[in-house]
């Protein structure tokens, strides 16, 4: 693998070319935020009724739930649904969905009982919150600064939504910004709003007490798909399959990454056998840090998956470096 590497830390923007919406149901529909309706003969696209059966559930209008920014899990707000926009017209109740006997939704309400959307024509679903940027006065110096003032709902961050799931633990969604609006009309009317495009492959119910991330601070160097490196790099925690890795050196951003793109991640410990080469997969990505899905690790110029035992390998050594 011939790959060059650069002495300094290059300069990447941040996130924000792609369309913000295109990751809800693989389709991309936001000509209805901009009140133009889309045509009616765009193909209908291919709903996970599972995903959304789960999102209502958790996730209902008018529940109490907290969330964090651009995945900054330190930093956490109360927040609550006020409303979903379905193909662009809002509902302010539960009441407003029609579900079958099994808890799925069959037509959403969106006016008078006339005035339904059948589910099977859903275009467009997200989700509106209120502007709770006032809260971040609250925060101490520090974690004010990591999210940047009045910069947490800027379209195109990411917004983490956690709802206590009962009994099964906790649900957490991840969400892009994608407006900041004020309601004409309605219950809401001239009040500062969110609207939040969820992204349903990152809903996911946890039981708290098998999950299992641990801290570490190891040094790595990610290697980008056209052979350029980026600049130093810290793993900040691993857990089953995954590794949370921040930028190192103030006042510089992560490179711009997608969503399944594949890099390479070199892990030097300090020791000839403690040297990794992993290749990873780009699971989430923030302007400082970014998670990675461990798809293999090369070994004798080859690809080979993990074991079990090479995880537990690979942990261990995080776990003793500079020890």
């Amino acid at each position: 693998m011939s790959r060059q590497r650069f002495e300094a830390w290059p300069t990447w923007g941040l996130i924000g070319s792609h369309n913000v919406l295109k990751t809800i149901f693989g389709k991309t529909f936001g000509a209805s935020l901009a009140g133009n309706q889309p045509p009616g003969n765009v193909p209908l696209m291919k709903i996970d009724l599972d995903r959304i059966r789960t999102l209502i559930e958790f996730f209902q209008i008018g529940k109490k739930l907290r969330y964090y920014p651009e995945f900054k899990q330190d930093i956490v707000f109360d927040t609550l649904v006020v409303a979903y926009c379905v193909n662009g017209h809002f509902i302010y109740s539960m009441e407003s969905i029609a579900r079958d006997p099994e808890g799925y939704p069959t037509a959403f309400h969106t006016g008078d009982i006339k005035d339904h959307t059948p589910v099977a024509k859903l275009k467009e679903f997200l989700l509106l919150v209120p502007d709770t940027s006032d809260l971040e006065m609250k925060l101490d110096y520090h974690r004010r600064a990591l999210i940047g003032r009045g910069r947490q709902f800027n379209k195109g961050n990411y917004i983490t939504l956690i709802s206590n799931a009962g009994g099964r633990g906790v649900s957490t969604l991840d969400t892009e910004v994608a407006k900041q609006t004020v309601l004409p009309d309605g219950p809401y009317a001239h009040m500062k709003m969110i609207l939040l495009a969820p992204e349903l492959h990152t809903l996911v119910v946890t039981d708290q007490r098998k999950k299992s991330r641990t801290r570490t601070y190891a040094p790595v160097t990610i290697s980008l798909p056209d052979g350029q490196f980026s600049g130093p790099c810290t793993i900040v925690d691993i857990s089953e399959g995954e590794v949370r890795i921040r930028v190192r050196d103030r006042g510089t951003t992560m490179p711009l990454m997608h969503k399944g793109e594949q890099v390479v991640i070199d892990i030097e410990l300090g020791e000839a056998e403690k040297h990794y080469t992993i290749q990873g997969s780009v699971i989430r990505r923030s302007a400082e840090t970014c998670v990675f899905h461990l798809a293999g690790q090369y070994a004798d110029g080859k690809l080979n998956s993990f074991s079990a035992l090479d995880l537990l390998e690979l942990k261990a050594a995080l776990l003793n470096y500079g020890k």
